[in-house]
């Protein structure tokens, strides 16, 4: 009888406490975090969370066990980052996506999932909601890397800001079209990381360009407060004027973008928080995903 006490107990702890498990799909060990699935009830939605380019689960410690104490929540490492394995494979959205549908599908975990993802991760979960829209019940993107932008777009900032033509063109060939450095094997998920990110910003993100939306609520949060240290920002031109100018044209596609769902979404900008607005302003993330998922539930 003390044992099975004791038995209970520890299982008890286990199911309160998330534990990271290596799950093997397509070839590869991923590492996956999860809590709060024991408490799922049938059609309620799962938040699955997408890093940011090179950045590994660790990224959403404090927003991770706040948010499983109303919906259940998956973190992983993506190929080559974190605990994960390796995969020399070019992590466009459409493998990255294969990768996750896997993942979930190994651990049997359904859908509705509500994705949630930090810069790099917005274009991923903006892919896999394109490519598995039946399974998507909500997207939060948080300062994600612009998919909606163009390379004419990029320009027009330079152009409100009154730079030359020529300068503008030569800074667009030195960010998108300088020959790439050797391949880092040793560090291939973070470096083939960036070199998906350039190809895809080369076509304009035609690879998403035309996958279907959902008509889901979307959720975006935008830093609005300049981080870059003044050691690392660009000599060539005003890099905070530049950040302002940016933000206000992104956010004026994403509104239309949130528009185009006909679902209740937010567009929150938020002037404490740098681009990781998970550490900067964790409770702002909580309080509205939990709207999110509430609103899903009927609450």
């Amino acid at each position: 009888m003390k044992f099975l006490c004791f038995l209970c107990l520890i299982l008890n702890v286990l199911a309160a406490n998330a534990q990271e498990q290596l799950v093997s799909v397509n070839g590869n060990q991923f590492n996956v975090k999860i809590k709060g699935l024991e408490n799922r009830q049938p059609n309620d939605p799962v938040i699955i969370f997408e890093n940011g380019m090179g950045v590994d689960l660790q990224n959403w410690n404090k927003i991770f066990d706040p948010l499983s104490a109303f919906a259940p929540v998956l973190s992983y490492d993506r190929a080559g980052i974190g605990k994960s394995g390796k995969q020399f494979q070019s992590p466009t959205p459409a493998f990255v996506a294969k990768n996750l549908h896997a993942i979930l599908h190994q651990l049997h975990i359904p859908p509705p999932y509500i994705l949630v993802g930090h810069s790099l991760g917005g274009v991923y979960i903006r892919g896999f909601a394109g490519i598995y829209p039946e399974e998507i019940a909500g997207l939060v993107f948080i300062d994600p890397a612009d998919f909606t932008e163009t390379k004419n777009d990029w320009n027009d900032i330079f152009r409100k800001m009154g730079l030359a033509e020529s300068k503008i063109q030569q800074m667009l060939m030195d960010r998108l079209y300088r020959p790439a450095q050797k391949t880092d094997s040793l560090n291939y998920g973070p470096w083939s990381e960036r070199q998906a990110l350039n190809e895809l910003r080369k076509s304009d993100f035609m690879e998403i360009f035309d996958l279907p939306l959902p008509k889901v609520p979307v959720y975006f949060f935008v830093g609005g407060k300049f981080d870059v240290p003044p050691a690392q920002r660009s000599k060539d031109y005003d890099q905070e004027a530049f950040f302002h100018i940016k933000n206000s044209s992104n956010m004026e596609r994403w509104r239309k973008l949130i528009h185009a769902t006909s679902k209740a979404g937010a567009l929150i900008y938020l002037t404490s928080a740098g681009h990781y607005i998970q550490w900067d302003d964790p409770q702002s993330l909580i309080d509205n995903i939990k709207i999110m998922v509430g609103r899903l539930k009927g609450k």
